[in-house]
């Protein structure tokens, strides 16, 4: 159930993870924030493959649902939910704009999972070169488009571990 996934991540991010070195594994983590809304990228508490992710009001750290918000951005350059990794298929190079992004669990090859934060603060998927967005009602909630810069486009991470590793 939920609730055990959820209480697993917290004691996952409180007790397990910092006994690893930080910056052996991680480039940045927590909180995902985009600075045009003020909302943070969420799953709602789903957990299923292709479930979609959204986004919803921050949380402070101990109120239920805050787990939903917590993210781990790897040195392999996923970005990661407990056992499942953002993930967003393009299909076809004609289609390319507009692509709901989903959970799916980490495979750990790169593709559609593979995720660039740029020194603009924009998350650019790497297979698409195109940037996570937020706020066209006509789309869903957390969708990728175009890179055009806008403030719809900017995200930051609440840690941010070695910014000199990041893929520019």
């Amino acid at each position: 159930s939920s609730g055990i996934n959820a209480e697993y991540g917290d004691w996952y991010l409180e007790n397990l993870l910092p006994m690893l070195p930080t910056e052996k594994r991680l480039l940045a983590s927590g909180q995902i924030r985009n600075n045009k809304i003020g909302q943070c990228v969420d799953t709602l508490g789903f957990r299923k493959a292709n479930d979609t992710v959204s986004h919803y009001r921050c949380l402070p750290k101990r109120e239920p649902g805050y787990t939903n918000q917590v993210w781990m951005y790897s040195k392999n350059y996923e970005i990661i939910s407990l056992e499942n990794c953002l993930d967003a298929s393009v299909p076809d190079a004609n289609s390319r704009a507009f692509k709901r992004v989903s959970l799916w669990p980490c495979h750990g090859l790169g593709g559609n999972q593979k995720w660039h934060y740029s020194a603009t603060q924009q998350i650019i998927h790497a297979e698409s070169q195109l940037c996570l967005s937020v706020g066209d009602p006509s789309k869903p909630k957390l969708f990728l488009d175009h890179c055009d810069g806008s403030a719809h486009q900017m995200f930051t991470f609440t840690n941010i571990y070695s910014q000199d590793d990041f893929d520019f």
